[in-house]
């Protein structure tokens, strides 16, 4: 009986007494810490803090696993050492390694506890507001006038949007637009109004990771409501306005869409970025008429990231 005890105790000793402190991270930035039990050529065996077994976690799905004392057993998903019984073996046999690198001739113990830090999060995991002015360059043909009466104002407006997560090869970010606008001519009178538009940022870095680490490029799409604030179809003063509203309503309203691109730099010691843009705006016509029309605009913006900076935060 002693002997059978024995042989289901001492392997779980074993397991707790040859263990190191590890951490896996995984390709989205998550990340699990714990004590490392076992590294053989599919599976790291790890007990995650808090856990008082040993969970298994493929090979395939880890970045990197860094130990204790220094040492990476797992890169990108290929096993550079074993790991078992408190002893490391370098794995000889990957064919696949192009080149002779990882190699640690230092195994001396950390004479201090080994402290681990968090993968810093980027400027894209945390809420971000922004201010915005744009010129436009381009209007439908339903807004344009053939004597050349026609104007489109510069616009000014605000952005929210929340963390971008990953989503297949991209990251997006759900977030909202308000815009203010306005155009004038002869045969539309003069609108100006507000529009609300609720979208989505498709942030390709993940794709275009030759780029520069603060160069983001991104593309935009999202619905619209709009809205107008002020409308004049006085004839007197705009001749070519239908006389009577062929659609009985006398306000400027509806809904529309926009999509873009724009390119970001951000900043390496704060949190703000400079984000140049070009937007098309779908909205509806001026009344009478019940159409959609068109413009497209260019702009900068200035981008702030809502992180909580902890070092100049400290009492006195």
């Amino acid at each position: 009986m002693k002997t059978i005890i024995r042989a289901l105790i001492l392997p779980l000793l074993s397991g707790a007494i040859f263990a190191l402190h590890g951490k896996i991270v995984f390709y989205d930035g998550t990340y699990v810490v714990g004590k490392v039990t076992k590294v053989d050529e599919a599976t790291v065996y790890i007990v995650p803090i808090g856990l008082d077994t040993a969970e298994g976690v493929l090979v395939g799905n880890i970045d990197s696993l860094r130990m204790e004392n220094g040492m990476v057993p797992v890169v990108n998903s290929a096993v550079k050492y074993f790991y078992q019984n408190g002893e490391f073996m370098a794995n000889d046999n990957d064919w696949m390694d192009e080149y002779d690198d990882f190699k640690y001739d230092d195994y001396s113990a950390l004479q201090e506890e080994y402290k681990y830090e968090g993968t810093k999060r980027t400027h894209q995991q945390y809420y971000q507001i922004s201010a915005f002015g744009g010129i436009p360059i381009i209007a439908a043909v339903s807004l344009q006038e053939e004597d050349g009466s026609f104007k489109l104002t510069p616009n000014i407006g605000a952005t929210f949007q929340m963390p971008y997560f990953p989503v297949g090869a991209l990251d997006i970010s759900p977030g909202f637009r308000i815009m203010n606008y306005s155009f004038e001519s002869s045969s539309l009178g003069q609108i100006q109004a507000l529009q609300i538009a609720p979208n989505a940022s498709f942030d390709f870095k993940p794709v275009f990771y030759f780029l520069p680490s603060n160069i983001h490029a991104s593309v935009d799409f999202g619905f619209s409501f709009n809205v107008g604030y002020d409308l004049n179809q006085d004839v007197i003063l705009y001749p070519g306005v239908e006389s009577e509203d062929l659609t009985g309503n006398e306000t400027y309203s509806g809904v529309g869409m926009n999509f873009g691109a724009s390119v970001d730099y951000w900043m390496a010691d704060m949190p703000l970025a400079f984000r140049l843009f070009t937007n098309s705006h779908v909205i509806p016509q001026a009344p009478p008429w019940d159409e959609l029309t068109m413009f497209t605009n260019v702009g900068l913006s200035l981008v702030v990231v809502l992180k909580r900076h902890h070092k100049n935060n400290l009492p006195d």
